[in-house]
C-alpha cells in the first residue's frame, strides 16, 4: 500500500495529466506490481490530516521491531484532492494491476507552471529526505530529490531527473551526485493504442555513465500491451543488459474479472545463474449504493425518474509472489470502516527449521 506522501505524489501526476507508464524507467511496471510487492514489517502506524487543500502533514510511527518514526509536509501550488482514508477509492491506494491510463492526447490544455514540494524527517538520527516537482510546460517537468544524513561529511545526496513526454515517445535526463551517475532513457510507442483490437508495441533503452569511477552500462527493453477494452488483457517484456549479461522476461495476464496471474524468468548469460518467480493479484469487491454516484435522474414525458444503479469498488487486495531466489510473500490489504490495512508475511520455504523471515502488519488514517 502507497504511503499517503506517495499517494499524493500520484494524484499529483494525475491532476496535472503525467504519464508514469510512459516512461522507460516503469515499461516493467506491471510485472513488478505483482512480484515486487513490499511487505510491511512490524507494526506501523501512518497518520495525516489535511488542514487546506494545498498543504499536508503526515506522521509515521514503527513500534516494532524498533521505535522510529517520521515527521512529513507537503505542499502544492494548486489544490490537491486526496480524500480522507474512509472515502478515498480503495484502488488508488494500492499498487495493483491497472488497465486505466493516463491520457496524453490533451497534453497541451494541461496547466503548467505548477508544482509540488515534499520534506521528510525520521527519527532518531534526524535523517531528512525531500523532492520537489515542478511543471515547465504541458509536456516538460522536472524533478529533484535530496537524503542528508547528520554524521555524513560534505552535501547531501541528490538526484535530478529532466522528463520530455509527448506522448509517442518519452525521454528521460538524470544525475545523481553520490556516484556522479549521468543517465539517457527513451521510450517509444508504436501503433495506436486507441484502437480495440490492436496491441501496442513499446522500444526504450538507457545509457548510463559514472563520471567517478569512469565505467557505463547499457540496457535496452521491449513491452507489448494488448487494448484495455480486450477481453483477456496481456502484457509481456523482455528487458536486456548486454555489459552485465542479464536479461528478463515477463507475462502478465488477467485471466479473470478479479484475478491477474503473472510469470517472470531471469536469466545471466554469462554466470548462467537463473531466476522463475510466479505471482498472482487477487481483487475483492462490495456492491455499494451511493446516491451521488450511483443513482441516475432520467427524464420521460417530462417526469423525473430516479434509478439507482448498483457499481463495484475494489474494497480488498490479495497478492501471493513465489520466487526460487526470493521465496515466498504473502500479503492483504484492505480497509475497514475508515481505516486502511495492510497484512504481510515473507518466508523462506528452504529453512524447515525457521521458514519465516518477516510479518507485519500496517495501519493508516488520513481526514
Amino acid at each position: 500500500m502507497y504511503d499517503f506522501m506517495e499517494y499524493c505524489l500520484r494524484r499529483y501526476y494525475r491532476s496535472s495529466g503525467w504519464n508514469e507508464e510512459n516512461q522507460y524507467s516503469n515499461l516493467c511496471s506491471w510485472s513488478r506490481t505483482l512480484l515486487d510487492f513490499y511487505t510491511p514489517r512490524g507494526l506501523s502506524l501512518h497518520l495525516a490530516k489535511l488542514p487546506t487543500p494545498q498543504f499536508k502533514p503526515s506522521y509515521t510511527m514503527n513500534a516494532l521491531p524498533s521505535l522510529n518514526g517520521s515527521i512529513g509536509y507537503l505542499f502544492t501550488s494548486e489544490p490537491l484532492d486526496v480524500g480522507t482514508s474512509g472515502t478515498v477509492d480503495f484502488q488508488d491506494m494500492v499498487d495493483q494491476f491497472c488497465l486505466q491510463r493516463t491520457n496524453i492526447s490533451s497534453l497541451d490544455s494541461i496547466r503548467d507552471k505548477s508544482y509540488l514540494v515534499y520534506g521528510r524527517m525520521f527519527f532518531p538520527g534526524a535523517a531528512l529526505e525531500s523532492m520537489y516537482v515542478r511543471r515547465l510546460s504541458p509536456r516538460l517537468q522536472y524533478l529533484i530529490t535530496a537524503v542528508n544524513h547528520p554524521r555524513d561529511t560534505g552535501l547531501p545526496q541528490m538526484a535530478f531527473q529532466l522528463q520530455y513526454d509527448v506522448g509517442k515517445w518519452c525521454s528521460e535526463c538524470s544525475y545523481t551526485t553520490d556516484d556522479g551517475l549521468l543517465g539517457l532513457r527513451a521510450l517509444y510507442n508504436f501503433g495506436k493504442p486507441s484502437e480495440e483490437g490492436h496491441g501496442q508495441w513499446s522500444l526504450g533503452t538507457e545509457v548510463y555513465y559514472g563520471t567517478l569511477d569512469k565505467s557505463g552500462g547499457l540496457s535496452t527493453g521491449l513491452r507489448y500491451r494488448t487494448h484495455p477494452s480486450s477481453t483477456s488483457p496481456i502484457n509481456v517484456t523482455y528487458t536486456l543488459n548486454p555489459i552485465v549479461g542479464h536479461m528478463t522476461t515477463a507475462y502478465v495476464a488477467q485471466v479473470a474479472e478479479n484475478l491477474v496471474m503473472c510469470s517472470r524468468f531471469e536469466f545471466s548469460i554469462y554466470s548462467y545463474e537463473s531466476d522463475l518467480a510466479l505471482g498472482f493479484e487477487y481483487r475483492t469487491k462490495n456492491n455499494n449504493h451511493d446516491k451521488e454516484d450511483k443513482e441516475k435522474n432520467l427524464i420521460v414525458d417530462e417526469t423525473t425518474t430516479t434509478v439507482a444503479t448498483s457499481t463495484k469498488k475494489l474494497e480488498g487486495l490479495i497478492k501471493v509472489r513465489l520466487g526460487f531466489s526470493s521465496g515466498l510473500a504473502l500479503m492483504w490489504e484492505g480497509r475497514y470502516k475508515n481505516t486502511l490495512f495492510s497484512l504481510g508475511l515473507t518466508a523462506d520455504l528452504s529453512n524447515q527449521s525457521n521458514p519465516i523471515r518477516t510479518m507485519g502488519m500496517e495501519v493508516q488514517f488520513f481526514s
